[in-house]
Parts: structure tokens; C-alpha cells; sequence
């Protein structure tokens, strides 16, 4: 692998048994080869993350871009994004929650539509899911720019998840996440979105909502 990455994937863990071993398996299955993954303990109770050091010995190509950040006390999930993004090299930064999947060549595509339009952002659609079927289908962008796009969010017509937003590096320069709060994805989306000058937008649900 090359030094920095193209794209880092931050993903916190924390109660989620019986889910990580799917998340993982979409992750590390991405067509995307220079990629790093990292995955953050915040003191889960259960087995997530021995399950999740089960399946990464079935994926010995990606052992060298795989790590695992332990928190010492639960910090709750803006705070094992924050710690996920201050060790992050990827040219481009997105967070997945780990009880989600990801189509295979989800990272592959935004990250070719970054470079293509030379995008700060590129916004995915997604499906919510019960594991078996899917409940809806989420077209997640109506802007044309990031402005465009924060009005939207806070408005609530465009869904505010960073989960299917990839973003240059740079645009997580000064950010703050709020601490102990319901909603920190939306704060923190409209301060990146702030620091974007340009968006682009691919119409195809690469990313699956578990929905329970």
C-alpha cells in the first residue's frame, strides 16, 4: 500500500455482536484496494470486537491497512469518530456505523467521482433495511453545492448522515463535535460542509441502513 491511503474508513464499535461481522466483510471486500480501515472500541460489552479480529484473519491482503483503537472508559460515538479521524491518512475521510453494510464498490465509485469532478464531497444514496428486505430508499442529495446542501439538512429534506458523505481530508480542518448529544452527525455535517467548495452527487444506494 502506498503511504497515505485514498480513502480511510472510521468505524466506532460498541454493542454490536451480531452485526460486525457482516460490516466488516463489505468493508474489507471493497473493490478499492489502497484503503485504510479503522475501528474503534468504545469499551463494547459483548464479543464485537473478538468477532471482528475472527474475520480479519480470513483477509490477510488487508492485514497492514486494518487498525483498532481501544478506548479505556465509553466515550460515546462522536468521541470514537473524533479518535478514528486524528490518526486518519486517507486523501478522502467517511465513517460507516457497524451494524451497516456497503455495496462492494462503494468507495471505489465515490472516490473515482471525487477525482473525476474533483469534489470535496461526494454524497451517495442509501437503503434502510431489515437485513432481509429493503424499507425504503433514500435519495439523499437535492443540491448542487454544499451551501445548497446545508440548507437542506437543516431544513430535513436532505438526510444529514455521514455515513454515505465522503470527504478531502481537508474539510475536517477545525471541526468540533458536540460532547454527550443526540444529532452530532448533523452539527458535524454542516461544519464540513462549510469547509467544502464543491459537491458531487452519485444517484445509486451504495450504503445499507440496518434498520431494527
Amino acid at each position: 500500500m502506498n503511504k497515505n491511503p485514498l480513502v480511510s474508513v472510521i468505524v466506532p464499535i460498541y454493542g454490536v455482536e451480531p452485526y460486525i461481522e457482516k460490516c466488516a466483510r463489505s468493508l474489507f471486500e471493497q473493490s478499492l484496494e489502497n484503503m485504510e480501515f479503522i475501528f474503534v472500541n468504545d469499551c463494547t460489552p459483548d464479543k464485537s470486537v473478538e468477532i471482528l479480529r475472527q474475520v480479519i484473519e480470513d483477509y490477510p491482503r488487508r492485514y497492514l491497512q486494518i487498525q483498532i483503537i481501544e478506548h479505556e472508559e465509553n466515550r460515546g460515538l462522536a468521541m470514537a469518530r473524533n479518535s478514528g479521524l486524528l490518526i486518519a491518512k486517507g486523501e478522502y475521510i467517511i465513517h460507516c456505523d457497524s451494524d451497516d453494510w456497503v455495496e462492494l464498490d462503494m468507495y471505489q465509485q465515490m472516490y473515482n467521482k471525487a477525482i473525476e469532478e474533483d469534489a470535496d464531497v461526494v454524497v451517495c444514496d442509501y437503503v434502510i433495511t431489515n437485513g432481509t428486505s429493503v424499507i425504503k430508499t433514500i435519495n439523499a442529495c437535492h443540491a448542487k453545492s454544499p451551501g445548497q446542501l446545508i440548507e437542506k439538512c437543516l431544513f430535513q429534506r436532505d438526510p444529514w448522515s455521514l455515513c454515505n458523505k465522503l470527504f478531502k481530508r481537508k474539510a475536517y480542518s477545525n471541526i468540533e463535535y458536540p460532547k454527550g448529544a443526540m444529532g452530532e452527525d448533523m452539527v458535524t455535517t454542516i461544519q464540513l460542509l462549510w469547509n467544502c467548495k464543491t459537491l458531487s452527487y452519485i444517484n445509486k444506494p451504495y450504503y445499507q441502513y440496518f434498520y431494527n
